[in-house]
């Protein structure tokens, strides 16, 4: 009990502002000497799930073929890879209506015509390699100087080779492009 009461009679005689300061001191001086733990470097590594999504991709194939559906295939895959996941093509499709040399991206729809699809969109687009000036002026924007323009460049050049080419002809600049490339074909 001695101790106690020396511990009283001490605090009593020592103002409220020292007892403060000292409680304070040891408190900055436990938080200096606290030993110090570094945080360590979290690093996130890419799981086995997360690299084999990054190496796929999804494309959805409609149409004529065996197995239409969802397909997950390597990134780099070809059309022809993924017609052949469907299970090849039926007896009606239009092996002209898809470049099965492509490659895919991921996300796409592939979408494989039946031979009279395929036929009655030809047969609704107007060939830019064979049709005369009078078929090509029926296309909206292209007028008789613009059609005599593009059998000219036919002419002096061989036949197109892609539709985008169309663009080198005077007149027909990327809005026009945009405009007809719908309506129109090799």
């Amino acid at each position: 009990m001695e101790i106690l009461d020396r511990i009283k009679t001490l605090a009593q005689s020592v103002n409220k502002v020292t007892i403060v300061s000292v409680f304070a001191g040891i408190a900055i001086l436990v938080w200096l000497l606290w030993p110090r733990v570094e945080p360590e470097d979290i690093s996130f590594e890419e799981s086995a799930t997360s690299e084999m999504r990054q190496s796929e991709i999804s494309i959805h194939v409609v149409g004529e073929v065996l197995s239409p559906g969802l397909y997950k295939l390597p990134i780099g895959s070809r059309v022809s890879d993924l017609v052949e996941m469907a299970g090849g093509v039926s007896e009606n499709a239009s092996m002209s209506s898809v470049n099965l040399a492509r490659i895919l991206v991921d996300g796409e729809q592939v979408i494989v015509k039946s031979s009279v699809e395929f036929q009655q969109e030809l047969d609704s687009k107007i060939s830019i390699n064979d049709a005369s000036a009078d078929q090509l002026d029926e296309i909206p924007g292209v007028g008789p100087s613009i059609a005599s323009r593009i059998i000219d460049h036919r002419e002096k050049n061989g036949p197109f080779s892609s539709l985008q080419q169309l663009t080198d002809v005077s007149g027909i600049g990327p809005k026009m492009f945009e405009n007809i490339k719908d309506l129109i074909r090799l």
